[in-house]
């Protein structure tokens, strides 16, 4: 009797192993060794720095701030964060307060600056030492000539305005 359950286990185990083998062969998984994926990965980006203008005394001063790669107009979202502690130490601090993006849509050189999305797109009452921030620390962005800001002076028909660093030279 011994005999015959050590064969019946026997074959049941040599049945088991060879329905595995037929099982994992039919689901096209195939055994493999090491393969060459290519060369290693290379961290590549390169954070340049970002010019935000905050405010001192009434007028605005550049800042210099570590930048993202990726992230060309991260300088316009820095107006409505908070400041630094070290640039709250010596006395600056932002006039903007309300949190902005900016993006191109057609002109490459025309930077259109609004209102984060998601929040609600009211109109802005800006100060014109919040204007000067907002124009000077757009003008700093590499290939921005034009800046575009959600009610900005004398907005047209939907709201939009055109604002300019020069015009705000006194600040400076």
């Amino acid at each position: 009797m011994r005999k015959r359950w050590r064969r019946a286990v026997r074959a049941l185990a040599a049945a088991a192993a060879v329905a595995g083998a037929v099982v994992s062969a039919g689901c096209g998984v195939r055994p493999t060794g090491v393969l060459s994926a290519g060369s290693m990965p290379v961290a590549d980006g390169r954070a340049s720095t970002i010019t935000v203008y905050l405010v001192k005394g009434g007028g605005i001063r550049p800042m210099v701030r570590p930048g993202l790669p990726g992230h060309p107009y991260l300088a316009i979202a820095q107006l409505g964060v908070p400041v630094t502690s070290v640039e709250g130490r010596v006395g600056l601090y932002s006039e903007v307060r309300v949190p902005l993006e900016g993006r191109i849509v057609d002109d490459p050189s025309v930077l259109i600056v609004d209102i984060q999305e998601g929040l609600p797109h009211r109109r802005v009452k800006w100060s014109r030492v919040a204007l000067g921030q907002i124009a000077c620390t757009a003008a700093a962005i590499p290939g921005i000539e034009q800046v575009k800001l959600w009610s900005g002076p004398d907005p047209d028909e939907y709201g939009w305005g055109f604002v300019d660093c020069a015009d705000f030279a006194d600040l400076r």
